[in-house]
């Protein structure tokens, strides 16, 4: 018997959107593990169903039928309901993956588990989560303890970078890479000051006009923490010098990302090529002497003001 369409959607519209059972179920194994989190933070988009505010990870627990799981697969057997609800998962499924994207470009890690995997598997999502946990601990710690502040550039000339071999200092740990210039803050010193000094001391060239790109943080668990920041040099005056560092070579800029340097080098490269209308940040994260991953690029969160009451 065909049901009224009436009572389809007015049974529909009384499902549980906040508070669900796998929403439960999940808090409830990460509380027996110590994990402090808030609910449906309504200052972060998408209010996660579960966020750890200070470590950034979003948790979202999905329902296969309100989110689309297999959606294309199982499209066909959802024809007995209206176009409002085919709608409605469609738009649940376009947002879903706006709000990543969203999250991401804040710097979220972003978590998603269907339904199923948290009441089949949630030894399993747990585990993941609690390593997940543990490694933002240990690159929140890292960036705690960042007492290195460098300045990381690329001069550009007639579709080439200046790059640096770095061939001649003893006990380099950048040694038979290649890379851009740059070098050290001194005492006092901003990041600009210590551009136009690197560039000065290192290449003899004057720098007339620069972008600043943004930050990458380098954790290495073999070296001290560095925060970078990384600037292109579009303008300049001068005649190159021999560096006491290296080799200086105009290259290509379609050979740099083959050239021997930093894995985490070829993930902000491009960045270079890009116009970017507020600086960015990266994580560039290595474990063992070889990278474990790259967080970003991200764009970090403006914290709004906070208005006066006028009188």
């Amino acid at each position: 018997m065909k049901r009224d369409p009436a009572i389809i959607h007015k049974t529909m519209s009384a499902i549980r959107g906040k508070n669900t059972g796998i929403e439960r179920r999940l808090r409830q194994a990460l509380t027996s593990q110590g994990v402090r989190y808030r609910l449906y933070s309504s200052s972060v988009i998408g209010h996660p169903d579960i966020l750890l505010q200070g470590l950034k990870v979003a948790i979202f627990c999905d329902s296969e039928f309100w989110h689309g799981y297999r959606f294309e697969e199982n499209k066909d057997q959802l024809e007995r309901l209206d176009t409002f609800w085919i709608n409605k998962i469609r738009r649940n499924m376009k947002r879903d993956q706006e709000v990543t994207e969203a999250l991401l470009l804040q710097g979220y890690t972003v978590l998603r588990y269907w339904g199923h995997e948290i009441e089949k598997e949630l030894p399993r999502v747990v585990d993941e989560i609690m390593e997940t946990i543990a490694k933002r601990r240990q690159i929140e710690e890292w960036k705690s303890q960042i007492k290195e502040y460098t300045t990381l550039v690329y001069i550009e000339r007639d579709n080439k970078y200046l790059m640096l071999h770095r061939t001649k200092e003893e006990g380099d740990m950048n040694e038979g890479k290649w890379m851009g210039v740059g070098g050290h803050l001194e005492p006092g010193e901003t990041p600009v000051q210590a551009l136009k000094r690197e560039v000065r001391e290192e290449t003899g060239l004057s720098v007339k006009k620069f972008h600043y790109l943004g930050i990458l943080d380098f954790l290495n668990d073999q070296y001290p923490p560095e925060r970078m920041y990384l600037y292109k040099v579009t303008d300049f005056d001068g005649t190159l010098i021999t560096c006491d560092e290296g080799d200086l070579e105009w290259v290509d800029k379609d050979i740099v990302p083959t050239l021997p340097c930093w894995e985490g080098d070829k993930a902000f490269l491009p960045l270079l090529e890009q116009d970017i209308a507020k600086p960015i940040r990266m994580n560039l994260i290595y474990r063992g002497g070889k990278l474990d991953c790259v967080e970003g690029p991200f764009v970090p969160e403006t914290k709004k003001k906070k208005r006066k009451n006028r009188r």
